[in-house]
């Protein structure tokens, strides 16, 4: 099975570094397998890294509200706790790295953000997320996207 693998999270982080200038924010929090956190800080941002490689690390799974009450004067950059706005510009940017069409519909999947942009940004084209190939894309049932994620993939969903 060919999975799409294209830099995801540094295509993300760039896009979340012009929006946390605009917003004012002095920087970010983000819960993630250390992707979505390595990406960001070589992006230049300031990070508070919640990952198995951070500063700290998480025994349970924190929601947007728990993440805010904790970090109010940081920007909650967790893969899939972004503001739709945000997702759409990231899908922008998406669509402007791969061109007109994606050369796989499989993609690997943990939170379903990258899979949802790649839905905005593509609309007519079926993706079918992938779990389970590593940490990353490990399923997790309290990922806040697992819903959206189902109801926009028309595939059942693999597990690698």
């Amino acid at each position: 099975m060919e999975l799409l693998r294209f830099p995801n999270k540094k295509l993300r982080a760039r896009v979340i570094k012009e929006y946390v200038a605009a917003a004012g924010y002095r920087g970010v929090v983000c819960f993630s397998c250390g992707n979505a956190s390595t990406a960001l800080k070589e992006a230049g941002l300031y990070v508070i890294d919640v990952s198995p490689r951070g500063e700290l690390e998480a025994r349970k799974w924190w929601t947007p509200e728990d993440i805010h009450r904790a970090w109010p004067d940081l920007f909650d950059a967790t893969s899939g706790h972004l503001p739709l706005p945000l997702m759409v510009k990231i899908s922008a940017a998406f669509k402007k790295y791969l061109g007109p069409e994606p050369y796989s519909l499989n993609v690997p999947t943990g939170s379903g953000e990258t899979i949802l942009a790649l839905k905005v940004a593509y609309p007519t084209l079926d993706f079918r997320p992938v779990y389970n190939l590593d940490d990353a894309t490990k399923y997790n049932p309290e990922a806040p996207l697992n819903k959206v994620v189902e109801g926009i993939c028309e595939m059942e969903i693999i597990n690698a």
